[in-house]
């Protein structure tokens, strides 16, 4: 009996601490797996293998038939990779974010890391012997020793005037292409003490710089390629260059040719045997943003960005062919998730559909080109609905997600960056002209019934009951009554401090991504005078918003996302955070997940976050028919019983939509998707006890005090929660042993 006080007592301690320290346990968020992977930034060649660079990390190919290479392995990093170079048995990845991380390529199809120089900025790296230069943009120089791969050291760091952005070293010379500042010659000879011996300011932004024999070659951006003499590094002499289309962000040469990798306009072949007369030879232009070439014998590799990676042959430099390629698909520029499927709105490639029913391993189930640009998609029964960008609206059927066909198309007046659908009209952002209306009862005949111009640009839409609010970009948010379709009329307005480009409306409350304004809340109960309440200020361009129980997910285009408790929605509070690679655009949550569309890839994330581990109050308002009952017996050891209650009468929030129809509501008189869960008082889940469809009724479930691995669990307090649709409640129980 003195155990069991004396453990109730320690259990209200732990209870204390728990609600004490809410914000620190939820800041449990977590990288589950990726998928879609584009962002092809440098690559390298050895033997059988093609090392790329993605901006998600590293990817190896089996390139020993480069005519259909295939695909070996993947390492995700959280940081931005930016370039690759490869010696020996290892790896040298530069990473805006995670410095230099050093791959074991003793198994080429399962590389690993076991090194790591964190110093954020890393733009190109060079190894040489046992040192590794590193482009660290505005840090300059940078001179790590990797004689043991698994414990990296700073040597020195030499400041360079400009960014540093490429590096090339030869013999005891390093040399930097440094942005603003052009090329850049620097006396490594004593790396503990590299000295600067010589310049020359270049036309325009210095990227990449490619030393062969006496010749520096730097791809030069707007100015394309330019070549120096630079046999006496302490005076390097301008040649020649060659102004080629685009702007020039890598070069290669071998013997008389310099093959340059030209953003928007691919490979281009230039015979450079007279250094003050080089001339175009051959080209090709790829479909995507070429980045990087690499030469291996007749084969020219090109990491092509969001195209992936392709292969030229270049026997007759004058005609490079296509040999083959390792096609990506496009940005993620939107998502919609729902049940065990997330589309992802692809942007230059259109529609994907990925399967998560396994959440670490996603299935790119299937891919719908649009004839546009998809930036959002919205899926309401058995149809997607793109926004395409110049296209108009698109309507996809997805009733066979494996197959998904291409039905009808509206051409709207401007470009669509948003669609919000509910019942048989969709809600179109209309960019120039505002607000535009569909109805798509029959979707291979959509018909226009109304619109309404607003005063700025519309970026987003959000449609409850019968209001439409709209993201207006530099005019804020935008109120407008859609209760008859063909006489909308404005109903009120906000003017956010920023540029409004998103909006997520939950009860009375639209809380804004407002870019440069950061997350913006809004009381809208009297949609003729909203009032802002609240806002928090996100670290980069906040761009999408997604709120779940008492929680906003903000996409930060440059900064992850951002995950704030608003439960008190005039003070919202940091909760939990995920830097991820690239650019963020979208966001959205089910249950413990997060999936975000990162524009390099779509990221699965985990958080014990919004599990809501503390126990409902029991004068929370819920649904009469949904109950869970208390565990019996109750403290117990080590089964006890829990019994719950699914109703057929049962009514809650519309959940077959990317953002729920809260103020719609409809009678559930069929099975719905149920899960009852275990979590410790650090919010971790410890067990799942149900996930699964269930029909109306009383259900019981046993824990036998075990977590998902088998192990039984140690004494205290647990809380199980039972979610069904979209209604949640959490009790909690006392183990002791």
């Amino acid at each position: 009996m003195r155990k069991a006080k004396a453990f109730f007592a320690w259990g209200l301690v732990l209870m204390f601490l728990l609600f004490f320290f809410q914000t620190i346990f939820a800041n449990d968020v977590t990288y589950v797996s990726s998928t879609l992977w584009t962002g092809a930034m440098d690559v390298q060649v050895v033997d059988d293998y093609a090392y790329c660079c993605f901006a998600n990390g590293l990817v190896t190919l089996d390139v020993s038939n480069p005519a259909n290479p295939s695909f070996a392995s993947r390492f995700f990093l959280q940081g931005t990779g930016e370039a690759i170079f490869v010696k020996d048995d290892y790896a040298y990845l530069a990473d805006l974010n995670d410095g230099l991380v050093i791959f074991s390529l003793s198994n080429p199809a399962n590389p690993d890391t076991v090194g790591n120089y964190y110093a954020s900025g890393a733009h190109d790296v060079f190894v040489q012997d046992t040192l590794a230069y590193v482009a660290y943009d505005y840090y300059g120089l940078r001179i790590v020793n990797v004689k043991d791969p698994k414990s990296p050291s700073l040597i020195t760091t030499h400041d360079t005037p400009g960014a540093a952005y490429g590096v090339f070293v030869k013999d005891s010379l390093a040399y930097v292409a440094d942005r603003y500042s052009g090329l850049q010659i620097i006396n490594i000879k004593d790396p503990a003490n590299p000295d600067s011996v010589g310049s020359y300011d270049t036309p325009s932004w210095a990227r990449k710089v490619f030393v062969y024999d006496s010749l520096a070659y730097v791809a030069d951006d707007a100015s394309g390629l330019q070549i120096f003499n630079v046999k006496d590094p302490t005076d390097p002499e301008s040649l020649g260059s060659y102004d080629i289309p685009g702007e020039a962000y890598h070069v290669f040469v071998d013997d008389s040719l310099a093959y340059v990798a030209s953003d928007y306009r691919g490979l281009w072949i230039l015979n450079v045997k007279d250094p003050t007369n080089p001339d175009s030879v051959g080209a090709y232009y790829t479909d995507g943003n070429s980045r990087s070439i690499f030469l291996d014998d007749s084969l020219a590799y090109v990491a092509d960005d969001w195209t992936g990676l392709q292969i030229f042959n270049v026997n007759d430099p004058e005609n490079p062919t296509l040999f083959g390629s390792f096609d990506t698909p496009g940005n993620s520029r939107g998502l919609f998730a729902i049940d065990e499927l997330v589309y992802v709105a692809g942007y230059a490639r259109g529609l994907y559909i990925i399967g998560v029913s396994d959440p670490a391993n996603p299935d790119t189930i299937s891919y719908c080109p649009t004839i546009g640009y998809a930036f959002d998609v919205f899926v309401q029964d058995t149809l997607a609905y793109v926004a395409d960008y110049g296209a108009g609206l698109q309507m996809i059927n997805v009733s066979d997600s494996a197959n998904p066909v291409l039905i009808g198309t509206y051409l709207t007046t401007s470009f669509v960056y948003d669609v919000f659908v509910k019942d048989s009209l969709a809600y179109v952002a209309n960019y120039y002209n505002g607000l535009q209306i569909i109805n798509v009862s029959d979707p291979a005949n959509p018909e226009s019934l109304g619109s309404y111009d607003t005063p700025g640009r519309a970026y987003a839409v959000f449609v409850q009951d019968t209001l439409a609010y709209v993201a207006d970009y530099e005019n804020g948010l935008q109120i407008i009554n859609v209760s008859d379709p063909a006489n909308t009329d404005s109903v009120g307005s906000h003017d956010t401090p920023g540029l409004a480009v998103n909006v997520f409306v939950k009860d009375s409350l639209a809380y804004v991504a407002d870019r440069s304004g950061d997350l913006q809340i809004i009381n809208v109960n009297d949609p003729a005078n909203p009032d802002s309440i609240g806002y928090y200020d996100t670290p980069n361009l906040a761009y999408g918003v997604f709120v779940q129980d008492s929680f906003a997910y903000v996409a930060c285009r440059y900064g992850g996302v951002q995950i704030l408790n608003v439960s008190d929605p005039t003070d919202p509070i940091f909760a939990g955070s995920y830097s991820t690679p690239g650019e963020v655009y979208d966001v959205h949550a089910v249950g413990d997940y997060v999936y975000v569309a990162n524009y390099y890839s779509l990221i699965i994330l985990h958080t014990s976050l919004g599990t809501g581990v503390e126990e409902t109050d029991e004068n929370e308002s819920v649904p009469a028919d949904f109950v869970l009952q208390q565990n019996y017996p109750n403290p117990f050891n080590p089964v006890t019983s829990i019994q719950y209650t699914v109703n057929s009468k049962q009514s809650h929030p519309v959940r077959t939509t990317q953002k729920s129809v809260y103020g719609s509501q409809f009678t559930v008189h069929s099975p719905i998707h149920t899960t009852l869960t275990i979590y410790n008082v650090l919010g971790q889940k410890v067990r799942t006890l149900v996930d699964d469809v269930k029909l109306p009724g009383e259900h019981r479930v046993v824990w036998d005090g075990r977590d998902d691995k088998g192990k039984l669990v140690s004494s205290g307090i647990y809380f199980y929660k039972l979610r069904i649709g979209d209604y949640s409640k959490v009790k909690k129980m006392l183990l002791i042993k």
